[in-house]
């Protein structure tokens, strides 16, 4: 059954007055609790026992098996004018309580007066003739109208009922307020929802004020009389509001979330920006998940291919592990992350702005060694010329008729970038020592013709070099260092073979050494 208004009143009382007393003018401060005007003196709040350190509630929830290292936002500085409040912020009337008040002391004196139907008591029309005596004839006496059918009454508490229902529904998703968040300019809504608001426009969604930055409301409270009224009237639905966020949100996460962004290789760091509302909202679904990962892949080509269009390669991705989260005073945040496997897109959609997809997962199958035995008796270290003219990569140009035929046939259509009535010359198969001593042999170049600032920048973006015992990694990290095409890079997400992306990565250095701009020095990293 309904709590009876009799009950509600207690919630609605002042922590300050004395003796206690129903709230006058009430105002919500920032802590969350809610004062008479008159005890306001600063925006700091007067009851002795709030505590001055509070926990976030805009911030998400991590899970306790969590490894994310999430570090909110800086407060601003207190001269910081975007964090100013209006001048009489704190002599505002709460919007919500301030309508309730009147409600519930009204129902209450309704219901205590046996015969005063409910509905006689409240009148939104503005128009004060209820006071005045109701005109004589049919259907217009006073006695007539209390000689009604009782089954042609109201019932007073399921009338109170629905217009506190009301009272206490969010503006913004119209339904029950779920975690009460009050603005300064004190209107009250959902906290997931105001925050999903605060991601598009930091103006308030009902009244259009501007309201301070996101680093004011990651440490806000929820309305603490606001929560005590839903928890006490309408403990059951609450709950199931709850329940029902949680499975909305679960289920959202049944799709992998897909970060359209930049290139990531599995095993190497990759530092991200979020700024777009969207984003936003993705990253604080992935933190409240047990995994905290989600999908990246390439935005789509500027100029499409011919028969393939512009999101070649787009379907193959990387997944990543979120480390470390900064948060930024206006929400923004600078994301650290870990590649952990790669991935094929299979089926694409999308879920409040951003995509979603249902992804298979990629991993390096083993090398068929019968197929490279041959490569056995090959040196260990290939020299890598100097200048294009004498590298060993372009005089295999004479003998690509017979070193295709040993290459992979994979490989062979990932390096064909042009159309040719033959193939294009591709370097002998290689063993897999003579192929990451070329990319070696390719660093040391790189490093004596480039600025020191440059191989620095290289150590820190990408990390440092993985060995050559472990080729999967290697083959990854040195694509990242080439000065090529992103989408070119992407060609090896699907190849299961470190030894195919190797060789893939020797006929781009090839490719290189050929170019007369790289050859000049002239490299852009």
């Amino acid at each position: 059954m309904f709590l009876p208004p009799r009950d509600i009143l207690p919630l609605l009382h002042c922590p300050l007055c004395d003796p206690s007393a129903v709230l006058v003018n009430p105002t919500t401060l920032h802590c969350g609790h809610t004062i008479c005007t008159s005890h306001v003196r600063s925006q700091s709040c007067p009851i002795p026992t709030c505590s001055a350190s509070r926990p976030g509630e805009l911030t998400p929830n991590l899970p306790s098996s969590s490894r994310v290292a999430f570090f909110p936002a800086l407060p601003a500085a207190p001269d910081d004018p975007s964090q100013a409040l209006p001048s009489d912020a704190v002599t505002r009337a709460d919007v919500i309580i301030a309508k309730i008040l009147p409600l519930v002391q009204q129902a209450a004196a309704a219901l205590d007066v046996p015969g005063v139907p409910f509905v006689d008591t409240f009148n939104d029309s503005g128009d004060d003739s209820d006071d005045d005596p109701p005109p004589s004839g049919a259907g217009g006496s006073t006695d007539q109208h209390r000689s009604d059918p009782p089954q042609s009454r109201h019932d007073p508490l399921t009338d109170f009922e629905k217009e506190l229902t009301a009272e206490l529904t969010c503006e913004i998703c119209f339904m029950l307020l779920y975690q009460p968040v009050t603005t300064p300019c004190q209107h009250t809504f959902c906290s997931k929802c105001l925050q999903r608001s605060l991601d598009h426009s930091l103006l308030c969604p009902l009244c259009r004020e501007e309201l301070p930055g996101y680093a004011y409301f990651q440490d806000h409270p929820h309305n603490k009389v606001i929560l005590s009224l839903l928890l006490k009237a309408y403990p059951e639905t609450y709950a199931e509001r709850g329940h029902a966020i949680e499975i909305e949100e679960r289920d959202a996460r049944l799709d992998t979330p897909i970060f359209v962004c930049q290139l990531s290789f599995p095993g190497l760091p990759t530092l991200l920006h979020f700024f777009e509302p969207r984003y936003r909202l993705m990253l604080r679904r992935c933190l409240e998940s047990h995994s905290a990962t989600f999908g990246m892949i390439m935005p789509p080509r500027a100029a499409p291919l011919a028969g393939i269009g512009v999101d070649a390669g787009c379907e193959f991705g990387t997944m990543l592990e979120i480390r470390s989260v900064q948060m930024l005073p206006d929400g923004r945040s600078m994301v650290e992350t870990w590649g952990t496997h790669r991935f094929r897109l299979l089926e694409r959609g999308t879920l409040d702005g951003y995509m979603i997809g249902r992804v298979e997962r990629i991993d390096d199958d083993e090398d068929d060694l019968d197929e490279w035995a041959f490569q056995a008796d090959e040196p260990s270290t290939v020299p890598l010329p100097p200048s294009p003219s004498t590298a060993s990569l372009s005089s295999s140009n004479s003998s690509s008729s017979t070193s295709s035929s040993h290459s992979h046939p994979l490989l062979a259509h990932l390096t064909h970038t042009a159309p040719s009535t033959s193939p294009p010359p591709i370097p002998p198969p290689q063993s897999t020592a003579a192929l990451i001593s070329i990319c070696g042999a390719f660093l040391d170049q790189l490093r004596a013709g480039t600025a020191p600032w440059v191989v620095q920048r290289l150590n820190h973006t990408y990390g440092p070099q993985p060995p050559a015992t472990d080729p999967a990694a290697f083959s990854f990290w040195m694509a990242l260092v080439l000065p090529i095409d992103e989408h070119e890079k992407a060609k090896l997400l699907p190849l299961k073979s470190a030894r195919l992306r190797l060789q893939l990565i020797v006929h781009w250095i090839g490719q290189l050494n050929n170019n007369w701009w790289f050859s000049s020095g002239c490299v852009v990293i």
